[in-house]
């Protein structure tokens, strides 16, 4: 890259000037494909974070918008391939694939290429913003001295399908809390409908950042049951017993209630202190750029089968999302099954009970 140097002659100044701006487009242009390979393959799961979103504004210090534009010229990589090929190959600059995405498809997509690969990134965007107003212009139906010949119907409307991948802990949350929905009445019976509504609610209801919230009552308790001959835990859900990894094991351990037969219900985190450590976090996530306020756990930083003990300095809060990535990772770091004690386990914050039961 070429140094700053002042006083310079015009066109030394102006060529300079010009090269660096190509360095830097294809820096970005670099950077977007690295995006796309980390969010395609969940590469920020394996660095600490729950999302795209959180890792880009934790690692990268991008903006909302940054994030945004990045990710839809990632989303359009995968209509438009011949588009991708060329940004991989440096044909394609990162500034003119994301003008270009805007009005390519799969059909034009070779008309736009050549457009952009022959011409200057200015005569692009002049030609993109064209297009565009005739797109306009034709939706509208501009008045003409020729009859405006019958535009066909459009075709159906093709369902967009929404693939959710859910641990069993989740998938069990998931059914239990569609149970009340559909109990009480309060939203639509369409399940994509009341999805929505309730998202709408949460938005509408959500309490200003930072404001210090009651801690609410968890609106469901998942019993996990954990048998003491071969370590295995499971959650009951209407598709049967699905078993939990051992991340998730550890995760319902940290921060639960556990009843035994015979004996008096207790928790895992003193109910003082687990209440001292939410206040002291102002009832937030403590993850890195993390800012959600609901289905709230409290965390061992230094887990309990390695001596960690209920000391407020050894707890911190997190989200349900966070929480699985900490405990994946000091699963991964111990490189052993860690074995529990018998019985079953729920968490007590974000939905979950446990019950310790005797295997005969």
């Amino acid at each position: 890259m070429l140094k700053f140097l002042s006083n310079q002659p015009a066109k030394t100044a102006n060529k300079a000037i010009k090269s660096s701006l190509k360095t830097m487009d294809n820096a970005k242009q670099c950077s977007v494909l690295w995006f796309e390979d980390i969010h395609q393959r969940k590469l920020y799961r394996e660095l600490g974070y729950s999302s795209i979103n959180q890792y880009a504004k934790q690692e990268l210090g991008f903006s909302s918008s940054r994030t945004g534009d990045y990710l839809q010229l990632c989303r359009s990589f995968k209509k438009l391939p011949k588009v991708k090929d060329k940004v991989e190959s440096g044909e394609l600059g990162y500034t003119a694939a994301r003008v270009l995405a805007t009005v390519a498809d799969v059909g034009n997509q070779d008309e736009w290429l050549d457009l952009a690969l022959n011409n200057s990134r200015r005569v692009l965007e002049v030609e993109v913003k064209r297009a565009k107003q005739k797109a306009v212009d034709d939706a509208v139906g501009q008045v003409s001295l020729l009859p405006v010949p019958a535009k066909p119907k459009p075709a159906a409307v093709v369902p967009v399908h929404v693939h959710l991948e859910m641990t069993p802990t989740q998938f069990a949350r998931y059914e239990a809390l569609w149970e009340q929905v559909r109990k009480r009445g309060h939203a639509s019976t369409e399940k994509v409908e009341a999805l929505l509504e309730m998202m709408g609610a949460y938005v509408e209801e959500c309490s200003p950042r930072g404001e210090l919230s009651v801690e609410a009552k968890p609106p469901v308790q998942l019993h996990v049951h954990h048998c003491p001959r071969c370590e295995l835990a499971t959650v009951q859900t209407s598709r049967g017993e699905l078993a939990l990894s051992e991340a998730e094991l550890q995760k319902a351990q940290s921060d639960c209630q556990i009843s035994k037969p015979g004996r008096r219900n207790t928790t895992s985190i003193p109910p003082a202190t687990r209440r001292f450590v939410l206040a002291r976090a102002r009832h937030k996530c403590e993850g890195p750029g993390c800012e959600h306020n609901r289905f709230l756990e409290v965390h061992h930083k230094v887990p309990r089968v390695q001596g960690g003990s209920n000391d407020s300095q050894n707890l911190m809060v997190v989200c349900s999302g966070c929480h699985a990535i900490l405990h994946r990772q000091q699963s991964a770091a111990m490189g052993f099954m860690v074995k529990s004690p018998a019985g079953s386990y729920s968490w007590k914050s974000g939905g979950f009970q446990i019950e310790r039961r005797r295997t005969i």
